[in-house]
This record gives structure tokens, sequence and C-alpha cells, in this order.
């Protein structure tokens, strides 16, 4: 059995009525054998996250074991502080021959059940053994062995050593489980239950042959059969249902060690492996926590990625053309394919370009022809369509005495430049397919790399014979001394934009930045790559270099300083043989490899599922964000209100209408139906008169059509949402300044807080519509409304919320439940569930706490993570997530149910976060910071479409039975996605 995690030092202990709500998993279903003969061993493990829990470990380690045959008890159940254990663990442990301890230092420290289960085990069975797994030593850790010597003493118990890295990957090692494997004296449950069965079978016969005896006695049996066969289906379904637990459990644990390196795998198998375990969980299972956290992971492991192309063949050489739209790609060594490269889809069919390898291929530039160098000793002229390359001429250009390695178009397209094991460079005239001078010679060995200068005069030449040389196109003539610098061949090489520069990378892992001019390197060799490097390229604003490496990754340097830009871009799992920019701002990239995949690159991403939709520059006190996401109010430290639009062309948003803004939810739809020409407004702040009084709090209508805004000097203002100018005369709301505003629902009331601790409520043409609510005895933070209008919860810095009646009639104002109390610091922030039942808050003391809304009642523990003030927190529509803002600049994801993080903060912003929410039904999120920056993300319900994006088929048939299960049927991991033959 596991344990739930102890309270933090800080919070109170969580009461019996507060245990019984805990959520329950679903108990483990048990097989027939361990029904009637018992357990082989029973495993007790901690709940939780490491340093203490072993959940992911434990259920390997179970599955393991019954793949060996063994009747294994592992519960999933969660037991409150204070109950006692359960009749069916308590039985389990009666009918267990072994007890398996799984111990890590976390839970020695605090033990909890695992305890409790230990002592049961010993009072019924003084004499059969307890068998601990020591993680990471903690047995032998002499600060521990004196606490646990009283319930676990380990002078006389022999133990099995496992690594942590077996517990943080959830894989139990195979020495472990072999170990194990041989402890049981006894025979297996599973054997006796094969005997039972045999017997059962036999007796079947024999009952079969009586009922011939007896018309009677056959019915007997009949329906005895029936029932028989009814609980073998049910007992097979949840044979299933465990089976596809376990293997969801283990592809999730093998996804996760493959993104890490630790298993020589492919990405694309850890992302279908990933996806697949999903699957596995079915549309009436949604994924925990730990899948969501374990798909986010993935999601920021692979946040560069666009899209990942699995291919036959190693791809061996790669052009682009000039305006990005087109690839080329050379494989099986001699194959041309034509691929879209936006889409990094293919077009038309391949076809055989030489008789020999293709070593080499460039466009010309104006992208409308393709020349190819081959070992055949001969380049080849095509032409390129929107979907077809077909050969330009009948023969090919024929010079060279040895393989062409390398060749390029000067900029006019006049010329073609050639490289060749001969040791000489060419250059031929396009029109006639001639030599316009003598070859070019003075390498000492094979011609590697050319590149002719952006005025079309100068082409450099690279060599295996670790040197680059410049040559006079018009004459033929090398043009000052070589270049010497590599101790080792060059491999490619790339002039600069302005001609100013060189950049060349070479077997000695390097790469070069050379001053043209003076012949010299201009920096330092860039160090980086573990490997030959194969490829070079700048940037078309000159501003950045790209390289691409022997060792499978892809890195981005400064030009001008020869320093690395952010990460290297990994992923391909074997050599990159080339990469280049398609686009002019550099946002997109497109790699080839042996590896036998295509991979189309933004190395500008800065979050795994988000996007600024507005820049930050402000500086502000108060800020509010409309339902659409296109206009943003606040108050800056002049206290002065601001309102601007969001710009609408951004790709994030231009994303989002293509996904359907139809499945929004009924604000989203009353906003997106509200517009008018004042809407059509250009992005940009707009220009709003002086307001009379400093503001403190804002917030739009639910159809973004009012603003409502609290003053310093105590009044309640409406102005209209699209351009900011005043609507009606203020209101007197407190007889302080109002620190809170919240619209009902339906729009047609507001409730107002303020500095005087006191919370009323308006009707939009100013109107009280109740007595003012009494209660706190500090300033108010926050305002909600519950979902049917009837409910308002307000959050206040004398750290207590208040559930407020608003029900017309004699009952308004009055308190539901008690005062929620519980957080250490002001309460800033506060909202209900999609169905009413809870309320969720954040504080100033850096934690998030839920409340039963009917009684005010605490439920479950703080959840705790931010590391400075909450300041806004939301519920999904569905009620399975909550997401919360801080001002450590992050966001949160939870698990409404559970209080378990999904993953690592949300990054992005870059000031303290003040306002999130989720919108178009939780598939996106919208958050604002203190500086004014909107981010765009997209939330949980989404990521797994996602991955399917940056992927382009599922996994084969053959592939689901090697890494999935034989013994479980075929699912397309992504149902849009094709699955093919093999």
């Amino acid at each position: 059995m596991n344990d739930p995690p102890s309270p933090p030092q800080t919070a109170p202990p969580a009461g019996p009525a507060q245990a019984e709500r805990r959520r329950r998993p679903p108990r483990e279903h048990r097989s027939y054998a361990a029904r009637l003969f018992g357990y082989d061993l029973f495993i007790s493990f901690a709940l939780g996250h490491l340093p203490r829990g072993t959940q992911s470990y434990a259920s390997d380690l179970a599955r393991q074991l019954r793949e060996r045959d063994f009747a294994v008890f592992y519960s999933e159940d969660e037991a409150a502080p204070g109950d006692e254990l359960t009749d069916t663990l308590k039985g389990a442990l009666a009918r267990s021959r072994i007890l398996v301890i799984i111990a890590n230092k976390g839970m020695l420290e605090r033990p909890g059940w695992v305890k409790t289960e230990v002592e049961t085990f010993r009072k019924l069975h003084p004499e059969r053994p307890i068998i601990p797994i020591s993680i990471d030593g903690a047995l032998t850790d002499p600060e521990l062995v004196p606490t646990i010597s009283g319930w676990l003493p380990v002078g006389d118990t022999i133990w099995l050593d496992e690594t942590l890295d077996a517990v943080a990957h959830g894989i139990a090692s195979r020495d472990v489980v072999t170990r194990l494997s041989l402890a049981p004296t006894h025979m297996r449950a599973s054997q006796w239950w094969r005997a039972t069965v045999t017997g059962v079978g036999l007796a079947l016969v024999a009952l079969t042959a009586s009922s011939i005896w007896s018309e009677h006695r056959a019915r007997v049996h009949a329906d005895e059969a029936l029932a028989e066969a009814q609980r073998a289906q049910r007992a097979e379904a949840r044979a299933v249902a465990e089976l596809r637990n376990s293997t969801g459990l283990r592809l999730r644990a093998e996804s996760s060690a493959m993104l890490a390196g630790l298993r020589p795998e492919p990405d694309e198998r850890a992302l279908l492996q990933l996806l697949a375990a999903l699957r596995l969980g079915g549309a009436e299972r949604p994924p925990d926590a730990e899948a969501e956290g374990e798909l986010l992971a993935s999601l920021r492991h692979e946040r560069f990625l666009v899209r990942l192309v699995g291919t036959a063949d190693e791809l061996i050489a790669l052009a682009v053309s000039p305006g990005g739209e087109r690839l080329v790609t050379v494989a099986d060594e001699h194959t041309l394919q034509l691929w879209n490269a936006r889409t990094a889809s293919r077009l038309g069919d391949p076809i055989d370009a030489h008789g020999d390898m293709v070593r080499s291929l460039a466009f010309s530039p104006d992208g409308r022809s393709l020349i190819t160098g081959s070992n055949d000793t001969t380049l080849r002229l095509w032409d390129v369509g929107d979907t077809t390359l077909e050969p330009a001429l009948a023969f090919p250009f024929t010079g060279h005495m040895d393989a062409v390695r390398s060749v390029t178009y000067s900029p006019d397209g006049s010329l073609v430049a050639s490289g060749s094991d001969d040791r000489t460079a060419m250059l031929w005239d396009v029109r006639t397919s001639k030599p316009t001078v003598p070859p070019l010679t003075g390498h000492r060995d094979a011609v590697t790399a050319v590149a002719f200068s952006p005025d079309g005069k100068r082409l450099v030449t690279g060599s295996n014979d670790n040197t680059l040389r410049l040559w006079n196109v018009a004459t033929g003539r090398p043009i000052g001394k070589p270049f010497t610098g590599h101790t080792d061949s060059v491999r490619c090489v790339a002039f600069s934009p302005d001609g100013k520069r060189l950049v060349s990378g070479g077997w000695d892992d390097t790469l070069i930045i050379w001053d043209v001019a003076r012949g010299r390197p201009a920096a330092p060799p860039l160090v980086g790559h573990d490997g030959l490097v194969r490829s070079v390229a700048f940037s078309r604003d000159g501003r950045e270099i790209l390289s691409a490496s022997e060792d499978g990754t892809l890195r981005l340097w400064d030009a001008a300083t020869g320093a690395p830009l952010g990460e290297p871009l990994a992923g391909h799992g074997d050599a990159v043989t080339s990469a280049r920019f398609t686009q002019a701002g550099g946002d997109r990239i497109v790699s080839i490899s042996l590896d036998r995949s295509l991979r189309l690159w933004n190395p500008r991403t800065t979050s795994p599922v988000g996007a600024p939709l507005a820049d930050g520059s402000r500086q502000l006190v108060s800020l509010a964000v409309s339902a659409d996401g296109k206009r943003i109010a606040g108050a800056g430290e002049d206290l002065r209100l601001h309102l601007w639009r969001v710009s609408a062309n951004r790709a994030s948003e231009r994303d989002d209408d293509k996904r359907g803004d139809k499945r929004g939810d009924k604000n989203d739809g009353k906003a997106g139906a509200a517009t008018d020409n004042r809407d059509a407004s250009p992005p940009g702040e707009l220009a709003l008169p002086p307001w009379p009084a400093p503001t403190l709090a804002l917030r739009f209508s639910p159809d973004g059509a009012r603003l409502a805004a609290g003053g310093y000097d105590g009044s309640l203002r409406l102005a209209d949402g699209r351009t900011g100018e005043a609507i009606g005369e203020p209101v007197a709301a407190h007889p302080g300044p109002v620190s809170a505003v919240a619209w009902s629902p339906d729009g047609k009331l507001v409730a107002t807080g303020g500095w005087d601790a006191s919370v009323r409520v308006w009707h939009a043409d100013g109107r009280p519509a109740g007595p003012p609510l009494k209660g706190h005895d500090h300033w108010i933070a926050a305002l909600a409304w519950r979902p049917d209008g009837r409910g308002l919860v307000s959050a206040s810095a004398d750290r207590s919320l208040r559930h407020w009646n608003l029900t017309p009639g004699p009952q308004f104002g009055q308190l539901i439940g008690h005062p929620m109390t519980g957080h250490d610091n002001w309460v800033l922030a506060a909202t209900f569930s999609p169905d009413g039942k809870r309320i969720y808050s954040g504080g100033a003391d850096d934690a998030l706490r839920i409340w039963d809304a009917a009684t005010g009642e605490a439920v479950g523990e703080a959840l705790e993570g931010h590391r400075r003030w909450v300041t806004s927190v939301d519920v999904s529509p569905d009620g399975r997530h909550i997401v919360s803002g801080s001002w450590d600049r992050n966001l949160r994801l939870w698990h409404a149910e559970t209080g378990v993080p999904v993953g690592r903060p949300l990054e992005g912003h870059t000031d303290a976060v003040q306002w999130v929410a989720f919108r178009n039904n939780g598939q996106l999120i919208h958050s604002a910071s203190r500086n004014g920056a909107l981010h765009l993300w997209a939330g949980p319900a989404r990521w797994p479409g996602m991955l399917c994006g940056k992927l382009t088929r599922n996994m084969t048939a053959e592939q689901w039975k090697h890494w999935v299960s034989k013994d479980i049927d075929y699912l397309p991991q992504c149902p849009d996605l094709p699955t093919p033959a093999r």
C-alpha cells in the first residue's frame, strides 16, 4: 500500500472529514490464483514524487514479476491519515508469503503507512521473510539506521540494492527482479492455480458426461457454466485493463529514458511510445498528472522541433531553394526527392539522378534549376517544376577525373563551380556546359567544398589538405596565400552575405570564421561539436551561422563574435549530413541525417506550449484582459487608465483561428459576436482622456463591451471596453479606495471590494443590489462570482475567504459555511469550480488552497510550488485543471481533484504574472504580466495534438508488437496520421 505525502510543517493536520473526501483510486484487480492461494509477494511503497515517492518504480517491478508468473499484490489505494489499514490490505498481508519494501531515504525519514504494513506483516507472520530494496544505499545511511531500527532492524536483514536512476526513470533493474524471483520458498500461487484450473476442467468434463444421464443436472451445470463464463469474461476484462495500465507505465518510463539520452533510441520512437501510452488509457480514463507532466516534458524537450519526417533511406545531401519554398534531398545514394519546405511533404515521385552516388547538389538563384555532382565524375542539370524534377540536358558536364564532391551556382546563375577528388575545382558556363577557365589547381588533396562570393568575383575552395583557397573567377588564378588554421580536412565553407567573412567546418570538429581581406581567422575556432562539422551556412542577414555535425546536433553561432546562441538542436539519432536556413528571419531550419529523417526546426521558440501576443513595456499596478484576448486595460504607476489592442496578426492567433473559435466557451462566443467598427482599430495603445481619479482595480465584462474600474477615491466607473469612453456617471461605491471588482456571469451585476473591508453589489446602472457584505477585517484583494450567479467569494488581506449568498430575498448577504482560514498571508486570488462546489485560492504565502464551497472546510493540503505570491488562479471549464500565476513570473498547472502539479512551470513571462484564465473551452490559456505582456498557451487538452503535429506517421503494426505489446490490439497514436504498412 502507498501512503499520502506528509503535510507541510506550516499546514494544519487534515481532519477526518477532509480525509473522507480524499480521492481513492480504484483498487487493484486481483487474479483468481491470488484469491485461492494468496500472493507470492506484497510490494510496499510510498506515493508521491522523489525524493520520497516510488510509485512508477513499484509498478514496473510488479509488472516484471508478473511476467515471470508470480502473484504480486501492488495497490494504488490511498489511506487517509488517522485511519487503520483497510480490510483489503490486511487480507492481502495475511495471504502474502513475502513482503517487499522499496526503501529510499525520503520514505525512511517519513515511513507513514509503509511502517504500518511492516508491523502488521510481522504480527501476522513472524517467520515469513521481509525483503527491503535499498535505494541509493538508504539502509546503510548511519543517520537513518537508528530511527528505523525499531520497526525495520537492518543489522540482521538481507536486502537488495538498487540505483536512484532506476527509481527516477521508473524501471526496475534486471538484477533486482532476478534475485526476487529466487526468493519464494513455496510453490507459486500461479502454479497452484493452473493445477486448480486443470482440475476444474476435468470436473467440468465429468459434469458434462453426467448431464447425459440427467436433464435436470444438465440445466444446473449449464447455468453454472454460464455464470463461470461471465466471471471469466469479467476477469479477462480486468486482466486486459491491468495489462494496458502496466504497459502504459512502461512506455512512459521508456519514453522519458529515451528523451533523456539514457536509451540509444531515436526520439521519434520516444514520442510515438508516449502517445501510445496515452491512448492505452482510453477516453474513459483521462491521463493523470504524471502522464500529462511527461507529455509536457516531451513538448519541452522537442520545443524547437516543428516536424519530423521519417524516410526509408539515409539522407546524404540537401539543397534549399533561394526563397525557401522547396527542398531537394539525396537518398539511397543516387535518388533525388523534391519537397515542400514549409510542410515537409513530398512533391512528386523520386527520380534516379546518376549511375553512382550523388555527393552534392545546389539550386540556381532563381530556383528553377538544380545542379548535381556525383561519384561518376559528372555534373547534371535539372529543371525544377512545381512538383517535378526533370533533366535539363541530354548530356552531363564532363571534365573531372574523379568523384565530384561539391557544386554551387554563381550569384547571377551563369556559372557553376565544382570541386573533385581529383584535387581540382572547375568553373562551368551553364549555357554551354563547358569550362570557362582551365581547372583550378593548387590543393594537395580532394576539393571538398566550393562557394562563390556574393558579388560572384571570387570563389573559395576547401580541401582535405586542411586549407582554403581564394580564386579569381574571371581568370581562374589564386588570390593570396592559402587560409590555414584547421588541423584536419575542411568539409564545408560559406561566404557571409556581405562577402567580408567566411566560415568553414572540418574534421577537427571546429568552425573557423575568416577575415577574407586578411586571409586569417577573425576569432578563435568555434568549439562545441563533438564530431565532424558536415555543413555550415550564414543566415540571410549575416548575423548567425548554422552548423551541422556528425555528433547528431545542429548549432547556432553569433557570426560577429563566434559565441554559441541558445541550446543545440538535438534529436537526430545519427550524423546530421546537412542543414540550411529556409526563411529570411532565421526562424525556420531544415536538416537531414543518416538516421533516415528530415526535420524542420524553429530555434526561436521560447516555450514548448506558449507564445507572446503583446510585448511588455509598461509598469502596471492592475490590469484586465478581455475574454477574446484582443484588449488589455491597465493602470500604470500613475494609477491612470490605459487601454490597448493586441495585434491580430500574430502567428499564434492565426493558428488559434484555424483550430476554430467555434469551440469557444459561452463568454468567448459572446465576445466574438459583439464586434463592430470600433473593434477593427489597429493594434496599439488608445488615447484616453484623463480619468478623474486614480484606478486600483479593473475588469472587463464577460462580453468585453464594458470595463469596470475601481477608483482610489472609492468610485466605481464604467467605460466602453473598446474605446475607453466613460459610460454614465461614477458610483460612490466605498468610503475608501476600491481594491477589487468582478462582473456577474450574465454581466448584469458588478461586485466591488474596498479598503474598508466591505463587499458591495451593484446593478450595471449603478443602483445598489443589496446591503453591504461585512465580516472581513482587512482590505478586499479579489472577488469571484459563483457560476450560477447566486454566490460570491471574497478574498482578503485578513488571510481569509468568505462565501456570500446573493440569492434575492432575506438570505441575501448571508455567509455560506464558515470563513475559510488557512493561508499564512494575504489571500490575493479566488475562483469557483465550474459546478460551484469548490473554491480555489492563492495567496501571498506562495500557496494555493482548495475549499469546500458549502462548508468552508479545506480540501487537502496547500498546493506548493510557486516561489512567490500567487496572484491569479482559474479552473478549466471541465473542472480537471487549475492554472495559477505568480510573481515568480511562471504559470503552473495542477490537477484540480488531487492537487498534484502537472509537470514543470510554464516559463516565458519576464515580469510578475498578474492574471491567468482558461479560454476556448479549456483549449487555451491567456496570461498577462505586470509589464502588460500577454501570452497565449496551449491547454493540456491540446498537448497530444501538438505532439502529433510534430510527426508524420503512426507506428507500424510490427513496431506496435515490438514496442508496445503483441497482446494488445493496435491503436493509432495519432488518428489523423497515416499508419505505414511497414
